[in-house]
């Protein structure tokens, strides 16, 4: 249990390289609160009422400062770098499409007129930038006839984090670990038994690469149907920075994978949807204020397709950024599964990354396409349906391409209708931090053996099909692709009592009990839940045992938070991988 722990997807740097009244990359900061910005006439204030009835879920604080990573030994981090979207900070006025209610009370929070002092705050406390900071990125949004996401945003954030290499904790006297970046896995091996705590760079969004036109960035139509002029232009723009991304010379840490899709349209492929929808017909929800609606369910593009083959994944220009593809819609990923498939029958190993997820328990994606994304559809499910999960065929494709799976820990991406009703009513009727602990470790416990059952019972086909012993794939190796994907720090709601860096040794503790403990008459209303198509049900005891496959709860547990992700990087993080001189 002593092993630290990996998290394959997380923001260190997001709000610190956003605000310089964060001192630095180690340090815990509260956003700004309401009240310091809305303070009302004779302190009463509608609008700050409102605005804490909006964020009140979300994680308003640093998540995974390093101190909060030191505490938690959390010792390998894979930082995203995510130049924040300009559609995320343009609410969608007039809210044409909510409710009479919900138009009120958001012209109440926001005001139906574009209003920048009134967004500017609103940013403020929803993100924990610095006010001079949104204050640029709004003239960004609104006067600026181009957005160059890769000079400006990524070249800052990447700045910092370079900046903060090799440095301590100006802090803690008991905490004298040092923050180093690595390149490739080589190098994390000759520090892995110092005190050290490893930075691997990642990408959130292939808008990130682009410089756009500003009307075309918030304007419908993918990068294959825009004014020749136009096209041509944020092309070269994304084949330069690639290029530049691969230069030693220019960026010496060369990001290991890019989530090619994230919330908003970014013209190269299509995304899904991620905004939670209102609670009810009087009280909106994000969906109702950020519209996601442009270039939602569409499939990669052509050029995105060549982006990825010929620039991401090409050693040619550089060494291989892998591709994630959380976020991508469901035909984006059967796109993206044809392309890594094609690559494998021409013996080039592609491993699918899905950086920071959780299950769907829907058999294959054709089958989720079926469903709108709706409050209905998680309404009697206890994981939630919609389409930015993972079904049992992504399961599978990544397995089948000796990827990767960070499951979340994320009280606004998981759970369905079910969960969040019991949750609530735990929080009324016993909220001791004990049970909804148990609830938490149950999600995510639920979500692993969903993935371990899916890759089983693939082994086992695959197995059938072939007679020859040597080829026959061994079953514990349905463990092999999980991993933790916290996502701390990307404007969250977080478990509960689980909601910073520093909670991830108890929460490994805790998950190792509840693996423990299942099948104690005292954990009967916290058991792992067996996820079907339409239903949801308890595993049974020998159902747990066969799914351990021999595995004790550490040895579990280990793998999940530790083993897995460094089985993956020798694998693919390797220079002789990453550079292609493996033969």
């Amino acid at each position: 249990m002593n092993k630290p722990i990996g998290d394959l997807h997380c923001h260190p740097s997001f709000k610190p390289s956003n605000n310089p009244d964060i001192s630095d990359i180690w340090t815990y900061k509260k956003n700004i609160h309401p009240k310091d910005l809305f303070k009302g006439i004779l302190g009463v204030s509608p609008r700050r009422w409102m605005v804490n009835l909006f964020v009140k879920d979300l994680a308003t604080y640093t998540q995974s400062n390093l101190d909060s990573c030191y505490e938690g030994d959390n010792r390998l981090l894979f930082l995203s770098i995510y130049p924040i979207e300009r559609q995320f900070l343009r609410p969608d006025r007039p809210f044409a499409t909510s409710t009479l209610i919900q138009r009120f009370i958001l012209a109440q929070v926001f005001g139906i007129e574009l209003k920048r002092h009134i967004d500017s705050r609103i940013i403020q406390i929803l993100t924990g930038f610095s006010s001079t900071k949104v204050v640029d990125y709004l003239k960004s949004v609104y006067d600026s006839e181009y957005v160059d996401y890769f000079k400006t945003d990524f070249a800052l954030e990447y700045k910092y984090i370079n900046q903060s290499h090799l440095s301590c904790s100006p802090n803690a006297e008991d905490n004298v670990a040092t923050f180093q970046l690595v390149s490739n896995y080589e190098e994390y091996v000759a520090l892995r038994n110092q005190n050290i705590i490893a930075g691997i760079l990642t990408v959130e969004g292939a808008h990130a690469l682009g410089e756009y036109n500003s009307k075309d960035l918030v304007g419908d139509k993918m990068i294959d149907d825009l004014s020749e002029e136009n096209k041509e232009k944020l092309k070269a723009s994304f084949i330069r920075n690639i290029s530049a991304l691969k230069d030693k010379e220019q960026f010496e840490f060369t990001p290991f994978f890019i989530t090619f899709a994230h919330h908003f349209n970014n013209l190269l492929t299509g995304h899904a949807k991620s905004f939670g929808e209102a609670k009810n017909k009087s009280v909106p929800g994000f969906s109702n204020v950020f519209n996601q609606k442009n270039g939602l369910d569409l499939g990669i593009s052509e050029f995105g397709k060549e982006l990825i083959k010929s620039h991401l994944l090409s050693r040619h220009n550089g060494q291989r950024i892998l591709i994630d593809t959380k976020h991508m819609s469901l035909q984006a990923r059967n796109d993206y599964a044809a392309i890594v498939k094609a690559l494998r029958d021409e013996g080039d190993a592609v491993p699918i990354v899905i950086s920071h997820t959780a299950i769907n328990g829907i058999s294959t994606r054709a089958k989720a396409a079926e469903r709108l994304d709706t409050n209905q559809l998680d309404k009697y499910s206890y994981v939630s349906r919609w389409d930015i999960n993972i079904t049992d065929e992504d399961i599978r494709e990544v397995f089948d391409s000796k990827g990767i799976i960070g499951v979340c820990m994320h009280d606004g991406r998981m759970p369905g209708g079910k969960f969040k009703d019991l949750l609530k009513s735990y929080k009324k009727r016993w909220p001791q931090k004990e049970f909804i602990s148990k609830l938490h470790t149950q999600m995510f416990l639920t979500n692993v053996f969903h993935i371990v059952k899916i890759n089983l019972d693939h082994i086992r086909t695959l197995n059938d099909q072939t007679q020859i012993e040597e080829n026959k794939i061994s079953e514990v190796q349905a463990w092999k692709t999980i991993c933790l994907g916290s996502d701390n720090d990307g404007i969250v709601d977080p478990f509960d009592n689980f909601n910073t860096a520093s909670t991830l040794k108890d929460f490994k503790t805790r998950v190792k009990k509840a693996i423990d403990m299942n099948f104690d008459p005292c954990w009967k209303r916290f058991k792992i839940l067996a996820i079907e198509e339409e239903n949801y049900r308890f595993f049974d005891e020998n159902e747990i045992t066969e799914l351990k496959l021999g595995l004790t709860s550490e040895e579990i547990v280990d793998r999940i938070f530790s083993d897995n992700v460094e089985t993956f990087l020798s694998t693919y993080f390797v220079r002789s991988y990453l550079e292609g001189t493996e033969n």
